[in-house]
């Protein structure tokens, strides 16, 4: 659950490098070397070679890219992780996910379809670099 504390998100929220804080609406693309947290309005894609974090104040409406994934707002776009994407029961996310891992939250809404195939997922990752 995104609100735990299990050693793995304490260690991602201590390193977040970027924060898009509630009062704001940004358009157009965001890139990132280190770890973004979003508590505002994003219109555009957003991708981070760090984890990403979607707060419960938070609304992506475009595609997103990210080392781990949480979401506890929400997310109108297609979502690729390579690792560990998490919707916590706030999260909602339409469209269509490709991690690694999946864990979905009682009471969170995905409404698409997911591939958590890992060969495929890395071949993303390889092409990225």
């Amino acid at each position: 659950m995104l609100g735990s504390k299990n050693k793995k998100t304490a260690n991602v929220n201590a390193r977040i490098g970027s924060i898009i804080g509630a009062d704001m609406v940004v358009e157009g693309t965001i890139m990132s070397n280190e770890a973004v947290r979003i508590d505002g309005k994003v219109k555009g894609d957003v991708s981070s070679e760090g984890a990403l974090v979607i707060g419960a104040s938070g609304m992506v409406v475009g595609n997103i890219k990210g080392a781990d994934i949480m979401v506890a707002g929400t997310v109108e776009g297609d979502l690729v992780s390579g690792g560990r994407t998490e919707v916590a029961s706030t999260g909602s996310i339409r469209g269509n996910i490709q991690t690694r891992s999946l864990i979905v939250d009682e009471n969170a809404i995905f409404q698409g379809q997911c591939n958590m195939n890992p060969a495929a997922t890395k071949m993303i990752e390889e092409s990225a670099e």
